[in-house]
């Protein structure tokens, strides 16, 4: 993987690999607790691009969830890393989108019919803008297996870090 755009809830659910609650729906699917925090860590890794908006729109969804210090979680140690890194990152991977009363001027025009929640609509503006419309991850919000054909018709790929996860929730 060269770059991505990552959804919020994919370091979330990492964090619950620390200490899942027995009601949490997550803990029935351990291979996707594994494998988020698989993926941080490779991105960490192999300093994989991670592509972000110029103006910290996407840092700035994290922070509420995440922690600064790194502790206690593999989200929080990658939102450590992305916080700290990202200006390191070549200039490219981070882009301008801009806001409208709807949406972003980034945001795929035919993605608006399939009803996006307005706090998604960055990540694929992100994608969008960038040169190589990077694959976006996501890990648990079921919204996102509805709109990926539409989103791939507009050349945004979506990786679903654990299809059955999602194929359970699409029911």
């Amino acid at each position: 993987m060269e770059r991505c755009v990552i959804d919020t809830n994919v370091l979330v659910t990492a964090n619950k690999a620390l200490s899942c609650e027995a009601n949490d729906d997550v803990a029935n699917y351990p291979k996707l607790l594994e494998k988020c925090v698989k993926i941080l860590h490779e991105i960490i890794e192999k300093q994989t691009f991670v592509v972000l908006d110029a103006d910290d729109e996407i840092i700035s969804e994290y922070k509420p969830y995440l922690s600064f210090s790194g502790q206690p979680g593999v989200g929080d140690v990658f939102f450590k890393w992305l916080h700290d890194n990202r200006h390191s990152f070549p200039e490219s991977e981070r882009v301008s989108i801009h806001k409208t009363t709807d949406g972003y001027l980034e945001f795929p025009i035919d993605l608006y019919s399939e009803n996006v929640d307005p706090d998604d609509m960055k990540f694929f503006a992100v994608s969008n803008a960038h040169q190589y419309k990077p694959i976006i991850l996501e890990a648990t919000d079921a919204k996102w297996w509805k709109w990926a054909t539409a989103a791939k018709r507009c050349g945004i790929l979506i990786k679903f870090i654990d299809k059955q996860y999602m194929i359970d929730h699409n029911r």
